[in-house]
């Protein structure tokens, strides 16, 4: 049974536009009422804080727990067919992740003295983790560009490009390993909280990601796309869209100083619900196609 008319996580896909609609306006009104300009602390927990944390933690709980109850049921379909969606999203992502990688490494320079930010690491291993995660940016980006092109053409990824599949779970690392070197709070300041659970996700949904697309121990890791993808989305979007809406509003001060909207937040998420929705079937069978079996 093809899930593109009969989705097997359809119900999560609606839970999380039901979140999203709720937390992004949460979101955006904390950046005005109780987040400090340039520090991104919390500067007091109201009902806004209470209610969006309370709705982020059961969204991300159930993503889990109801993709975890599914596993025995699904695979991955990963026969010759074309995906456009898919493909134009992944096309959007390689684009936005090679602004990500502008953004990123420029801000490996920004003076942060002012707001009592500073580095656990030395300078030099700072550089170097700003260069390492520039190269994996790139060759994420290249990632995409290979799926936007499987996709379009309708060219099975099983056992193909299972090494550059790796590529962002390296650069969600570095990222994520990158916040760590900073000595403030992690709870306290919000947007840093955020970004990192939203790096941690998309580590684990990409690992999973790059074993069901290759063929490589695919059996039984196919429910985690959608466990660690949704939430990993969520996240993400959560972090993008208000700060969007700072940007165009000319209030991007109200951010934390170290961070950014950045785009490929937006098209990632998108790419992963795209997969999750298209790509996930019920039922077992002969869904990985070998090599021999596709030409």
């Amino acid at each position: 049974m093809s899930n593109k008319t009969n989705p097997v996580f359809l119900f999560e896909a609606i839970l999380f536009a039901a979140s999203s609609i709720i937390l992004l306006p949460l979101r955006t009104i904390q950046y005005y009422s109780v987040i400090e300009k340039n520090t991104g602390f919390y500067n007091k927990i109201d009902a806004n804080v209470i209610v969006f944390d309370a709705v982020l933690t059961v969204a991300v709980l159930f993503f889990i727990i109801a993709a975890f109850s599914k596993r025995k049921k699904i695979s991955i379909d990963a026969t010759p067919t074309k995906f456009p969606g898919c493909g134009i999203l992944a096309a959007l992502a390689a684009i936005s992740v090679i602004y990500s990688v502008i953004v990123d490494y420029r801000s490996r320079d920004i003076d942060t003295s002012a707001y009592t930010v500073s580095s656990t690491a030395p300078a030099e291993a700072v550089a170097r983790i700003a260069l390492i995660q520039a190269v994996f940016g790139i060759l994420t980006s290249v990632t995409f560009i290979v799926l936007a092109v499987l996709f379009l053409s309708g060219k099975s990824t099983n056992g193909k490009f299972r090494i550059i599949m790796l590529a962002p779970v390296v650069w969600y690392v570095v990222r994520l390993v990158s916040r760590f070197t900073r000595t403030i709070s992690y709870l306290r300041v919000s947007d840093l909280a955020l970004e990192m659970l939203a790096f941690a996700f998309m580590t684990m949904f990409f690992m999973a990601f790059a074993q069901t697309s290759s063929g490589v121990e695919s059996k039984g890791n196919e429910w985690k796309l959608a466990g660690f993808g949704l939430p990993a989305a969520l996240f993400a979007i959560t972090c993008f869209i208000p700060r969007a809406i700072l940007v165009l509003t000319g209030n991007s001060d109200s951010m934390y100083i170290l961070s950014n909207a950045d785009v490929s937040d937006l098209f990632i998420s998108l790419f992963i619900v795209a997969t999750i929705l298209t790509r996930v079937v019920n039922g077992p069978g002969n869904i990985i196609v070998t090599k021999a079996a596709e030409e």
